[in-house]
């Protein structure tokens, strides 16, 4: 109970205790009440789902390995990991289960008896523990399949995960795939803790590895990358994608649940938690130096911080929008001025008289048409637009956003922009929601992580706000000046990342907007600009939002709508 009740106390104060409070109710339904089990038990694949994809006629039908380093594995868990492999409705696999050197007989036992099963297992004895690196780089070694799969020795796959494999495989000719997971308990029975994944977005890999299983690679990409480092063993896995997304950009993402993680106290992750996340610091590390601008990362709320090394200290463009109210607008400057950067250019988009800096008359333009003339005025290599509700809390939160926005696939960065109650009001929004779009995690107390802890890393969102963002000057389109409401950032975002790239947002950079500021609000509908949106982007799909979780609100909640849906 010391341990638990140490990272309970822990969590409280990362998170705060109304945060705490939420998620308890949230894993009691999840795990006592079982609300995401009833849930995925019912949408799962059926046996006649099974059986027509059984019969499907494939174009190509290459052979996957799948590797499994074992090592001391509770023999019922390590059968039940080879039954799922023998019910894949896709047949064209081999399994590489290569034992560390066990020193449990009956784990020997168990993998003589699996390996007289089915002939595609291959159970090799190498006499010799490497560990989890070396011993998935033996297995390696052993495998035949033009594709490899990850598993670890005591979890399950899914009946038809290689089926949704090869079908993404046939489909999208990637070069790495990845599937959402969720975990089962000891005994096999009870699935909770659904991880809905985003499709492949970098800067949430670097923060964390969220991509996990299940993992398919390429064996030409796996062994480009130099397969597995002993050196991160803990975080292996992690270090092995970062290494791969350096030489392919052809990442594939299928939203299903094809891996049940099950849930065993004395896991790596488990043990060694410490040693795990300082693994996966290093990585991230070692990736950012390899493919720039290089830099740290250091461990901050048990979460990576990358410290990225800004290479040029461009000139900045700060653009103003007065939303009408002078104290407001006084308050925004003075805290504006105190920015850390060395070359800034201020611009107030105002008909307001005597402000003692370069106003920019406005006349009747409303505020995209006001936004766009101030563009067309500014002189800096990059745009940041802050409306005048909004005060930046301390010098550095520029440079935040310049670490970020410097990457040339970085078209624009966003701080976290709270309320005066200190809540989140914006960190990106989701689309394809209930009213097309809706800011991610709204009213999520500001010391809380969020989902996986996502509020307290970098990572990247679907669309972005002009209330306060920085822009790349040669990534800037104008803004539709149709719009009156914020959903003229969302059409911005959308035709900004028709060009490529990925939006990205930082908890490092914080800002406070008062009444008043641009942002969409929850339940706030604008159904002629929504349709106007919808006509012109059509049905709107979030690479950085899973379309299993709700449409309502952007909460990450499980979205109880999907009845009947077969999603999983």
């Amino acid at each position: 109970m010391g341990g638990l009740a140490g990272r309970i106390r822990e969590y409280v104060r990362l998170n705060g205790a109304g945060y705490t409070a939420r998620r308890a109710v949230e894993k009691f339904r999840d795990q006592v009440l079982g609300e995401y089990n009833r849930l995925y038990r019912r949408v799962r694949a059926t046996p006649a789902d099974l059986e027509l994809q059984r019969r499907r006629i494939w174009k190509e039908t290459p052979l996957i390995s799948i590797l499994v380093p074992v090592y001391n594995t509770n023999p019922r868990m390590l059968r039940a990991l080879a039954d799922s492999f023998l019910a894949q409705t896709y047949p064209h696999w081999e399994a590489v289960l290569l034992d560390g050197a066990s020193t449990k007989a009956e784990t020997a036992a168990m993998l003589r008896e699996i390996a007289g099963l089915d002939a595609r297992f291959r159970v090799i004895f190498s006499g010799e523990n490497l560990h989890i690196s070396g011993n998935s780089n033996a297995a390696l070694s052993h495998a035949r399949g033009e594709w490899i799969a990850l598993c670890d020795h005591d979890d399950l796959y899914t009946p038809d995960a290689l089926y949704w494999v090869m079908d993404t495989i046939e489909r999208e000719q990637p070069d790495f795939v990845y599937s959402d997971e969720d975990k089962v308990s000891e005994d096999g029975r009870v699935f909770f803790a659904a991880h809905f994944k985003p499709d492949y977005c970098p800067d949430n890999l670097r923060s964390g590895n969220y991509i996990c299983h299940l993992m398919v690679m390429r064996r030409s990409l796996m062994e480009a990358a130099g397969g597995f480092r002993s050196a991160f063993d803990g975080s292996q896995d992690h270090d092995l994608a970062l290494r791969c997304m350096e030489r392919t950009t052809r990442v594939a993402h299928i939203p299903r649940v094809l891996y049940h993680w099950r849930s065993v106290g004395s896991s790596m992750s488990h043990q060694n938690l410490m040693r795990c996340v300082d693994a996966a610091r290093r990585a991230v590390e070692e990736h950012i130096n390899r493919v720039g601008p290089g830099g740290t990362v250091t461990l901050e709320c048990n979460c990576l911080r990358i410290h990225y090394r800004v290479a040029e200290e461009k000139r900045v463009s700060l653009i103003v929008w007065d939303g009408g109210d002078r104290e407001q607008l006084d308050r925004c400057l003075a805290a504006l001025e105190k920015t850390d950067w060395p070359d800034l250019e201020l611009l107030i988009l105002s008909n307001r008289q005597g402000l003692p800096r370069r106003t920019i008359a406005v006349g009747e333009l409303e505020r995209f048409g006001a936004l766009n003339l101030g563009a067309g005025e500014a002189t800096g290599d990059y745009l940041a637009f802050v409306d005048s509700s909004v005060v930046v809390e301390d010098s550095q939160w520029l440079r935040e956003l310049m670490m970020l926005a410097q990457r040339e696939e970085i078209p624009a960065a966003i701080p976290a922009l709270f309320d005066g109650r200190g809540r989140i009001l914006h960190a990106g929004y989701a689309l394809g929601m209930a009213h097309v779009a809706s800011c991610r995690q709204q009213g999520l107390p500001r010391t809380a992580g969020g989902w996986h802890g996502l509020e307290h890393t970098a990572h990247n969102v679907g669309a972005v706000s002009a209330a306060c963002m920085l822009v790349r000057r040669e990534r800037f389109l104008p803004f539709d000046e149709g719009y009156t409401s914020d959903l003229g950032s969302v059409d911005w975002s959308l035709r900004v990342r028709e060009q490529g790239g990925w939006f990205a947002f930082t908890p490092f950079s914080r800002a406070t907007a008062f009444h008043g500021a641009p942002v969409l609000r929850d339940r706030e509908a604008h159904p002629q600009e929504e349709a106007r949106l919808t006509a012109c982007h059509g049905e709107l799909h979030d690479p950085c939002y899973s379309p299993l979780f709700s449409r309502r609100k952007a909460n990450f909640h499980l979205n109880l709508d999907e009845k009947g849906r077969n999603v999983f």
